[in-house]
């Protein structure tokens, strides 16, 4: 029986795949992966996905304001993915709001204080709750910090925290806020014990499976960018950590996915 797929986080337009995409998707495809969620990261590139998912339909686009590009975001931004969401009501066109977030990292790495990066990850919750939208977070250090704001807002469409890697009561806090944890690359890697073991203690409910490509390689693979066709290999090492078969690993992602992403349609 073939087994089905899919990359919930996946940068699959970004300029380093330009080389790889059409075969990436077909490998991809034909080891059962039937979709690819692409996040927004600024406004420019949110408002370009439009034109993507066109050419690729197997792709299913958010729009949103990455904490990594804090700089390049100004207020008339969420304006524009206000007006971009209103536009598309109803259409299920656009089936999330992010990748937005807060990075602790960035603070030292860039130079992107917290009061700058809170801005926009507060701005862009709102624009969720205004327009019933899940959220795709980007979350480092920071888990607490936001969950806390969520659930002081009652915020209840959820979403998916993107690469995981908090402890167990923080993945047990998300997943009790509505949230799924998304899970790739970092669990392949000799050191990531810890992360392994949360995972392994954590519901398969809360789970989902991401590449986060081009990004985010697994240990062993060599080249330099990474592929939406790992995610079946993916399931497979989540299935030996979760003492689980393949089969349940991929029917109960398949469920979460819809859970999570409930405009989401495959085609």
């Amino acid at each position: 029986m073939s087994l089905t797929w899919f990359d919930a986080h996946c940068h699959f337009d970004f300029s380093a795949l330009d080389q790889h995409r059409d075969a990436d998707w077909s490998l991809a495809h034909s080891m059962g992966v039937s979709g690819i969620i692409v996040p927004g990261v600024s406004r420019q590139q949110s408002a370009s996905l439009t034109t993507f998912v066109q050419r690729h339909p197997y792709c299913h686009p958010a729009v949103g304001l990455h904490p990594y590009w804090c700089e390049q975001h100004r207020d008339a931004d969420i304006d524009w993915l206000d007006a971009h969401l209103h536009h598309n009501a109803g259409k299920g066109s656009v089936i999330a709001i992010g990748e937005c977030g807060m990075d602790r990292h960035l603070i030292k790495s860039q130079g992107i204080g917290w009061d700058e990066q809170w801005h926009w990850c507060m701005a862009q919750i709102e624009l969720a709750e205004r327009h019933k939208k899940p959220l795709i977070l980007h979350i480092r250090g920071a888990h607490d910090e936001v969950a806390a704001e969520l659930k002081r807002r009652r915020f209840t469409y959820g979403g998916l925290v993107h690469a995981f890697s908090g402890s167990l009561q923080q993945g047990l806090h998300w997943h009790e806020l509505g949230f799924a944890l998304g899970v790739g690359g970092a669990m392949t890697h000799p050191g990531a014990t810890r992360l392994r073991k949360t995972l392994s203690d954590l519901p398969l409910e809360s789970l989902l499976l991401e590449t986060d490509s081009p990004d985010m390689r697994p240990a062993f693979m060599r080249r330099a960018e990474n592929s939406p066709a790992m995610i079946p290999l993916y399931g497979a090492i989540l299935a030996s950590i979760k003492d689980h078969s393949l089969t349940e690993i991929s029917a109960v992602t398949q469920q979460n996915l819809y859970r999570i992403f409930p405009s989401l349609t495959v085609n």
